[in-house]
C-alpha cells in the first residue's frame, strides 16, 4: 500500500527549512542574531505515514560561551572608562620632556619660573626681569588652579555618569524581565523562543557593560540575573536600582533597600570603574596636588625675605600670587632689589621638600621640581597602564565575540548553498506531490 504521508513530510520539511534558512541569510548582519535550525519529524499511525510535526525552530547558544562574552564585555567596558579618564587627567598634568627637550603644562610652567628667577638673580636691578619672573609665577599658579579644577570636573563627571548608568541599567533590567515573560509564555504554548533568546542574550551582554553580573537559566527558559556579589537584579520581576547620596553628596547605588556602592567590584565594569575613579583615583591626585601647592606656598613665603608673602591660598584650587607682588613685580626681591632674595627663592624652589613619589609626605627629600615631575610621571604611567589594560581586554572581548560568532553566527556562503539545495528539494517534493495527486484523481475517476 502506498504511504503517501512520506511525500508531504519531504515537502513540508523542505518548506520549513527553506523559510528558516532564508531568514538566516536575511539576518546575517543583525547584531546578536544566531543561526536557526528547524526540527521537523514525521508522524505515523499504525505504521502508516500520517503527516509531519514541526518540533520547533531552535538556536542553542552555549551558556559557557555567553558567560565568557559577558565577562569580557564587563572588563573591556571598565578598562575603557578608566583609560578615558586617566588620559584626560594625564593631558591636563602634561608630559615630561619630549624629543625636542620640551615638556608641557605644569612641567614647563615650573621650569619657566626657575629660568626667570635665575635670570633675575643675575640682574636683580632689572624691572623687566622682575616682571617676567612674576608673570611666569602667575602662569604656574594658574596652571595649578586649572589642574585642580579639571580634577574636580572629572570627579563630578564620573558621578553624573554613574547616575546615567543607573538609568541605563534599569531600562535593561525591565527589558530582560519583559523578554523572560515572553519566553515563558511562548514556551508554555509550544512555540519557538529562539529569536527571543537572541534578544535576551543581547540585553544581558549590554547589561554586563555596566555591571559585573552572573546569570542562571531556569527550567522555564527564563534567566535570573545577579550582581557578582550576589544581589538579585532579575527574578520573577525586576529589582531596579535607585540612587542616594553619601555624606559628601556623591551618588550611592541602592537595590532592594541596600546600599551596594562598596560591593560593586573594582574596575570590572563601567560603573565599577566610575566609582573607583570618583572615590579613589581622582581624589588621590587632588590630594597630591594640594600638598604640592601648600608646600610651595609655605616654602616660598618662608624664605623670600619680604615684609609680606609672595603666594597666598590654602590649596591647589586657590593658590595665587599676592596682589602687592602682581601690582608691583619689583617687590618680589624686597627692599634693595638684591640677588640674595632671588637666590633664596631659587633655593626654595629647588631645595628640600619631604614628599615621596606617590605624592605623600615622607622622609626621603626631593625638590619641588622633582616632586611635580614625579607626580606627572605617575600620571603618565597610570595612563599608559590603563591603555595597555584596555588593549588586553579588547583582545579578550574580540576572542569571546569571535567564539560566539564562529559557533552560532550565520555563515552566508554555507546558508546560501543550503538555500539552493533546499529550493531544489522543495521543487522535487512539490513535483512528487503534484504527480501523486494526479494519480489519486485518476484512480478516483476510474471507480466513479
Amino acid at each position: 500500500m502506498l504511504q503517501c504521508g512520506l511525500h508531504p513530510v519531504l515537502w513540508l520539511q523542505a518548506r520549513v527549512q527553506l523559510s528558516v534558512t532564508a531568514n538566516n541569510v536575511a539576518n546575517a548582519d543583525t547584531e546578536g542574531y544566531t543561526t536557526k535550525t528547524a526540527q521537523v519529524s514525521s508522524k505515523t499511525s499504525s505504521g502508516i505515514g500520517s503527516g509531519v510535526s514541526v518540533d520547533g525552530v531552535t538556536s542553542q547558544v552555549s551558556q559557557y560561551l555567553l558567560a565568557d562574552l559577558m565577562e569580557a564585555t564587563s572588563q573591556a567596558a571598565g578598562a575603557s572608562t578608566t583609560a578615558e579618564y586617566l588620559n584626560q587627567l594625564q593631558t591636563e598634568f602634561g608630559t615630561l620632556e619630549d624629543n625636542t627637550g620640551e615638556g608641557t603644562t605644569l612641567v614647563s610652567a615650573i621650569s619657566d619660573f626657575e629660568e626667570a628667577m635665575t635670570s633675575l638673580a643675575t640682574t636683580p636691578e632689572s624691572s623687566t626681569l622682575a616682571y617676567n619672573a612674576v608673570t611666569t609665577l602667575e602662569d604656574l599658579t594658574s596652571q595649578i588652579r586649572d589642574t585642580a579644577e579639571t580634577i574636580d570636573d572629572l570627579v563630578e563627571q564620573a558621578d553624573e555618569e554613574v547616575q546615567e548608568a543607573v538609568e541605563s541599567v534599569n531600562n535593561l533590567l525591565e527589558n530582560i524581565t519583559e523578554l523572560n515573560d515572553q519566553i515563558r509564555a511562548e514556551a508554555a504554548n509550544g512555540n519557538s523562543t529562539a529569536d527571543l533568546e537572541d534578544q535576551l542574550n543581547t540585553a544581558l551582554t549590554e547589561l554586563s557593560e555596566y555591571l559585573d553580573i552572573t546569570t542562571f537559566q531556569s527550567d522555564d527558559g527564563s534567566t535570573k540575573v545577579y550582581t557578582s556579589s550576589g544581589q538579585i537584579l532579575v527574578g520573577s520581576t525586576s529589582h531596579l536600582l535607585s540612587t542616594g547620596s553619601d555624606a559628601d553628596g556623591q551618588t550611592t547605588i541602592i537595590v532592594n533597600g541596600s546600599d551596594i556602592t562598596d560591593r560593586i567590584s573594582g574596575t570590572d565594569s563601567k560603573i565599577g570603574s566610575l566609582l573607583e575613579l570618583r572615590d579613589e583615583t581622582l581624589p588621590d591626585y587632588a590630594e597630591a596636588l594640594d600638598e604640592f601647592a601648600t608646600t610651595m606656598i609655605d616654602t616660598l613665603n618662608a624664605v623670600a625675605g619680604l615684609s609680606g608673602d609672595i603666594l597666598e591660598g590654602t590649596s591647589a584650587s586657590n593658590i595665587a600670587v599676592v596682589s602687592t607682588v602682581s601690582d608691583d613685580p619689583t617687590t618680589l626681591l624686597g627692599t634693595g632689589n638684591t640677588a640674595t632674595t632671588a637666590n633664596n627663592i631659587l633655593d626654595a624652589l629647588q631645595g628640600d621638600a619631604t614628599f615621596d613619589a606617590a605624592g605623600n609626605l615622607a622622609a626621603n627629600e626631593c625638590t619641588l621640581t622633582e616632586y611635580i615631575t614625579d607626580l606627572i610621571s605617575i600620571a603618565v604611567s597610570d595612563a599608559n597602564s590603563a591603555s595597555d589594560a584596555l588593549d588586553v581586554t579588547e583582545t579578550a572581548l574580540s576572542t569571546a565575540s569571535d567564539a560566539i560568532s564562529s559557533a552560532y553566527g550565520v555563515n552566508v556562503d554555507e546558508e546560501t548553498e543550503r538555500l539552493a539545495e533546499l529550493e531544489q528539494l522543495y521543487a522535487v517534493a512539490s513535483t512528487l506531490l503534484s504527480t501523486i495527486q494526479e494519480m489519486f484523481d485518476d484512480l478516483l475517476s476510474a471507480f466513479s
